[in-house]
């Protein structure tokens, strides 16, 4: 990549990456990597105020009761590092900006969205649907309740870090990278296949041919 591709990191520092290839990453991959770089989310009902209301990429954390219930659904040990991704990339299929923001993302989608706006969070109901006991409601989605449940354990057990990132049309690319070289265990796409993401496929369309259920049957009483 060339020079001067501006990022920020959640604690305010402001940067500049020099370089090419995966050396010009590294300050990226190792603080989305760092678990002191991490910081809980607590009873915050919106994206707090460090996150940058900027594009960017993120890392999601759990914390060791967290972690405990999730190894449950796989029956594998977990890092504390179970997904990332990025807020406002250009789309590859329409040449256009998102503009979505790391604020956006995660107060609007994550910690406040259900499992039809938010990847993360279908991840997460599919992997914690029995020890949550959570169920779907009109729409495909999760019940309020379960919805509101959901939400508690994302602001009890998790912790995020982030950098936000200037060029969105350079943006889906760094993911690509800081992906290859993190290895969330929760993220899919593009990624390694394991034993561990066979059973989370199994668990996320366990969880999808429940909401086409839901939806064909209200179609049908239209």
């Amino acid at each position: 990549m060339r020079r001067g591709h501006g990022w920020r990191r959640c604690d305010g520092l402001l940067s500049d990456l020099g370089g090419s290839g995966i050396d010009a990453l590294l300050p990226v991959i190792e603080h989305l990597a760092d678990p002191s770089r991490a910081r809980p989310i607590q009873g915050a009902q919106a994206a707090p105020a460090w996150v940058p209301d900027e594009p960017g990429l993120y890392s999601w954390w759990a914390d060791a009761e967290g972690l405990r219930q999730l190894e449950a659904a796989f029956a594998s040990a977990l890092p504390r590092l179970i997904y990332a991704g990025q807020a406002g990339a250009t789309s590859a299929k329409a040449a256009s900006p998102s503009m979505a923001t790391l604020r956006s993302r995660i107060g609007g989608n994550h910690l406040n969205g259900n499992i039809r706006s938010s990847t993360f969070r279908f991840t997460l109901a599919a992997a914690l649907r029995e020890p949550l006991a959570l169920q779907l409601g009109p729409g495909g989605r999760l019940d309020a309740s379960s919805n509101q449940e959901l939400s508690r354990w994302i602001r009890r057990h998790l912790s995020l870090a982030c950098v936000a990132w200037r060029e969105r049309a350079t943006l889906s690319g760094l993911e690509h990278a800081v992906l290859e070289r993190i290895d969330p265990p929760l993220n899919l796409t593009g990624m390694t296949t394991t034993a561990l993401r066979r059973r989370l496929r199994d668990l996320r369309r366990d969880l999808k041919s429940s909401t086409i259920e839901i939806l064909e049957a209200e179609q049908t009483d239209l």
